[in-house]
């Protein structure tokens, strides 16, 4: 032992524990800075990762607010209206002050939402002219805009240099009718992007943060000692390879490049103080108990960093959960809003411009498989009314029945869409040929066989169906539209409740009511239109006691245009006061100059159309009598008994006037309408007229002979002088002459004749009697 226990042995035993002793404290060191150094690392990349996901998604929900905009009714209003020639004054001016509203709210800073994303709106139209702007007194800055570029991207984040500054920007195509029509270039806030790159950072972080781009560096934050950009920069070069971090920010056109201060850390290895931690050894453990208290201190700053740092990413967390939420409300709004724009508010079925949408996937189909394509346009008949007697929320029950009807009737692959108010079209694929078409087409007419019922009460209607087939009628869905809409316009002019395929003919048809509308236009304004006079016979004495004025046109392209047509034709294009003026105007001064020849009577047709205004109409009777000096007495207004039937008030008043002034009325076209005494009797008619269809057959038909008959009986009973239209053979005449007819007009006397002709009938007393004997 006492060998063992030399000074030599204790002294290296005691160097050799010492040296191992110092050996441990220096490899618990080395391995606390390591560990400090990999946590300070750790800590570092995760918060430039979270700085690069956090301004990811801020960029993503800039995009998604800045496409909300862009659909807001208030631009879609704007543009429409726009695109229809609106005024400022008339529609386009208020839909601006919406759409100026609407940009400068996204700007309002709310204490209770988020805090919005753009600093300036600006909507510019492809022309570059601006509409809008959310700042009036700096003048938007058009540098790095590429207008011709940026329509073609639905949305583009673009970085421009404007006046040595880094603008930050985001454009948005606005679509209208699927155009590109103008540019939403929203500015972002830099201060707020700054503020999300910050959130982890205070003064003694020690760090530098750059937000990198091709355009430009954006300066972010800075904790470092030196004094400038370029001294920073250079003053850390030697810091970059351990501590220089970048992340590239997803959906955006930067890079976020940091730096920052490394660890203090002691070699112990080189330090000066090494030989006398040697020496003394109270002195190394002491020192290095300090350091690994040191080391302790450093760690417990790390970990209360780190927990920190757990602690707000736990709250932009929640804050990241929250933007998720209200992205998906927005999703979902923007869903119902696409549903809305294609769907039918009322029935939920597709609208009119899906349903194109849907028949050119129908044509495109078929196109594929070789088969035909069915459209059926769809009509109720009578629904408005529906409207009228029972009411407009009566009358949306049965659209929305009419709806269930049509689409439980149909197969899946077919589609049923509301076109406008009682207007529906369907679309049926795979049409084999015009059989099946006309079977799908009377299965249709079957669903309203059954009536609707409404509050207890039943509603019987019907419907009109036009009839087109892709690509036996056209080549294109617009085309095909506007061929069934011919054919359900025929089945409404034939009387309703029927269904008619698309004929090339009807085209035609349209055409040349078109050409007729163009030319009356021009006839009016060239006065080509002339008046004829039909004579009016005493059937007894063979003489001419009056004429009926007919109208006439024969165009320089056209030709001759039937009145019936062309008349009917102008009642719906506001044309017929026109024609009804000339008319009574050119009949009853021609009329005054006849007077002079030999006493007589002229008989003017109005429309139905002209007594819509009575007043009006009155004057101009009273103002051609007073004008043309003719005797009240020798004018005679026509009047078809379909306009009086259940009318009262203003056409009652003026038609008593007439009579007071000493106007005759008569009754034309009588037993072709609803033939009911009372108003015979309410009005002061003084002739009837009987319809030229009862006096054709009526030499071989007895019951017309009993019913002309009885028309004349029943007109003497009521002190009402009786004319016969149309009569064309002697046989005719003579028996209306024989029952008392007093009054005769037709082919047999003369057929209607231009004012000369007329008048050389009017100059000759036994004109009618040559006529006759032909």
């Amino acid at each position: 032992m006492s060998r063992w226990f030399t000074k030599k042995n204790t002294l290296v035993i005691a160097s050799a524990m010492l040296a191992g002793y110092l050996l441990l404290i220096l490899t618990v060191t080395n391995l606390g800075q390591n560990k400090l150094e990999e946590s300070r690392d750790n800590e570092l990349h995760l918060r430039i990762s979270h700085y690069g996901e956090l301004l990811s998604n801020y960029f993503k929900l800039a995009k998604h607010n800045s496409s909300m905009i862009v659909q807001d009714k208030a631009i879609i209003t704007f543009f429409g209206n726009k695109s229809s020639g609106m005024s400022m004054t008339y529609g386009l001016g208020a839909s601006l002050f919406n759409l100026r509203d609407l940009i400068n709210k996204q700007l309002i800073y709310p204490q209770d939402k988020l805090t919005p994303v753009f600093s300036r709106l600006t909507l510019i139209e492809l022309d570059q002219s601006i509409i809008a702007d959310s700042e009036n007194k700096i003048p938007f800055n058009y540098q790095g805009i590429d207008i011709s570029y940026f329509k073609k991207s639905p949305q583009t984040l673009f970085i421009a240099k404007v006046d040595d500054d880094l603008a930050i920007r985001l454009s948005t195509t606005v679509y209208f009718h699927n155009s590109p029509i103008a540019l939403l270039i929203a500015e972002f806030n830099k201060e707020q992007i700054i503020s999300l790159l910050t959130a982890l950072e205070y003064e003694g972080s020690g760090s530098h943060i750059t937000l990198r781009s091709r355009k430009g560096d954006l300066f972010i934050w800075d904790s470092l000692d030196t004094a400038s950009y370029a001294e920073k920069t250079h003053a850390h070069q030697d810091l970059m390879h351990s501590f220089h971090l970048k992340e590239e920010i997803i959906g955006a056109p930067f890079i976020i490049e940091a730096w920052f201060e490394n660890i203090n850390d002691n070699d112990l290895f080189t330090s000066k103080w090494f030989v006398v931690v040697i020496s003394l050894l109270a002195i190394p453990v002491f020192l290095s108990l300090y350091y690994l208290f040191y080391i302790e201190h450093k760690n417990a700053q790390l970990h209360h960093q780190i927990i920190n740092s757990k602690k707000r990413r736990k709250e932009l967390s929640k804050h990241n959960t929250e933007l998720e939420c209200e992205i998906k409300k927005r999703q979902l709004s923007e869903q119902k809003l696409a549903y809305q724009a294609t769907h039918d508010s009322l029935t939920g079925l597709p609208n009119r411009s899906y349903s194109l949408e849907k028949l050119n996937h129908a044509i495109a189909h078929s196109q594929r498989t070789q088969k035909k394509v069915l459209l059926m346009y769809i009509d109720l008949d009578n629904f408005k009314q529906v409207n009228d007697t029972l009411g407009h929320a009566a009358g949306d029950e049965i659209l929305i029945e009419t709806s269930r009807r049509l689409s439980s009737a149909l197969r899946k692959t077919d589609t049923v869409a509301r076109l406008s108010g009682d207007e529906f079209m369907v679309i049926i694929n795979d049409l084999e040929g015009y059989e099946q078409a006309t079977e799908i087409a009377f299965k249709m007419h079957y669903l309203f066989d059954q009536p609707f019922q409404i509050d207890k009460h039943l509603f019987h209607t019907s419907s009109s169906i036009g009839l087109a087939i892709y690509p036996d009628d056209t080549d294109n869905a617009e085309t095909l539209l506007k061929c069934a809409d011919m054919a359900l316009y025929k089945v409404k002019g034939n009387g309703r409740k029927n269904f008619s395929f698309y004929e090339a003919k009807m085209n035609d048809e349209v055409n040349r009511k078109v050409a007729i509308n163009l030319r009356l236009h021009a006839a009016i304004k060239e006065n080509s239109l002339e008046m004829y006079y039909q004579p009016l016979i005493n059937l007894k004495t063979q003489k001419i006691i009056g004429a009926e004025a007919l109208m006439r046109w024969t165009d320089s392209e056209l030709g001759f245009v039937p009145p019936d047509e062309f008349i009917a034709i102008a009642e719906k294009n506001n044309l017929i006061e026109q024609l009804g003026s000339f008319a009574l105007n050119t009949a009853v001064h021609q009329a005054a100059k006849w007077q002079k020849i030999t006493p007589m009577q002229i008989a003017v047709n109005f429309s139905s159309v002209q007594f819509r205004n009575c007043k009006q109409l009155l004057n101009d009777i009273e103002n051609v009598l007073n004008t043309s000096a003719l005797p009240p007495e020798r004018l005679d207004v026509e009047v078809t008994e379909s306009l009086i039937i259940n009318q009262e008030g203003e056409l009652f008043d003026m038609l008593q006037t007439l009579r007071s002034m000493g106007v005759e009325l008569s009754i034309d076209d009588f037993g072709t309408g609803y033939s009911a005494l009372s108003y015979l009797q309410k009005f002061a008619f003084t002739k009837l007229k009987i319809d030229r269809g009862f006096i054709m057959n009526l030499s071989e038909n007895e019951a017309d002979q009993s019913l002309v008959m009885a028309i004349v009986a029943m007109a003497k009973a009521l002190n009402l002088k009786v004319v016969g239209e149309g009569i064309e053979t002697k046989s005719q005449m003579k028996f209306l002459n024989k029952i008392d007819c007093e009054i005769g007009q037709g082919y047999l006397f003369s057929k209607p004749l231009p004012a000369d002709q007329f008048e050389e009938l009017l100059k000759d007393p036994d004109a009618i009697q040559k006529l006759i004997n032909g």
